[in-house]
């Protein structure tokens, strides 16, 4: 019986360390994001978006997370929307800036509603969620990282709008799967339809 204290006691260290690393190299992600931050004002929104969407408090409840991280994502796509009203020059892109800060606008409030009583026990396959939904944040943080940036506010915004959509597209995919609340799922559902259609439009700008 002794001997097998040594081994289990090195896999235990180990195991803590591996948990520390982990955690350590997610919170260098966020420090680098931080620090990193371009002066254009494009990319900045979006980086103060996904350092929000890192910093919500995940605790595997599946309506609970999508909501949580839903707001800060929608909260770039505002700023980025509100920059094109007030400095933007094509009028159609202004026009839909305006459609996207409404409807997002409205999203946030739904959203912000529901967590304040929201079900905070874990999902069923908790896990499995988190890995899914951590996992589709992946298309933003790609996207960013090819955007070739001009200072031209309205190529910009076009530029990163596409992969922050695509990425709210993204995280409905990972959540409906484990959706268990009518209006969220129905939020989801929405940024699917919506987002999609506005992906196509953006990418004939």
């Amino acid at each position: 019986m002794k001997k097998l204290l040594i081994p289990i006691s090195a896999i235990a260290v180990l195991f803590a360390a591996c948990n520390q690393a982990e955690q350590k190299h997610s919170e260098n992600h966020v420090n680098e994001m931080k620090q990193d931050s371009t002066k254009n004002v494009m990319m900045q929104a979006m980086d103060e978006s996904m350092v929000a969407m890192h910093q919500a408090k995940m605790i595997g409840n599946a309506d609970y997370d999508f909501a949580s991280m839903m707001i800060p994502h929608h909260q770039g796509a505002i700023v980025m929307a509100e920059i094109v009203v007030k400095q933007g020059k094509s009028t159609s892109l202004i026009e839909f800036a305006k459609k996207v800060i409404i409807a997002q606008k409205k999203e946030i409030s739904l959203l912000k509603e529901f967590l304040k009583t929201a079900n905070q026990q874990p999902t069923k396959d908790a896990a499995a969620f988190k890995k899914a939904i951590k996992a589709s944040m992946t298309p933003m943080m790609e996207g960013m990282e090819k955007v070739k940036l001009t200072n031209n506010i309205d190529k910009d915004f076009v530029a990163l709008m596409i992969p922050h959509h695509q990425s709210a597209v993204a995280m409905a995919k990972a959540y409906l799967p484990y959706a268990t609340n009518y209006n969220i799922r129905t939020i989801a559902e929405q940024i699917l339809a919506t987002q999609k259609e506005e992906i196509a439009w953006l990418k004939t700008q």
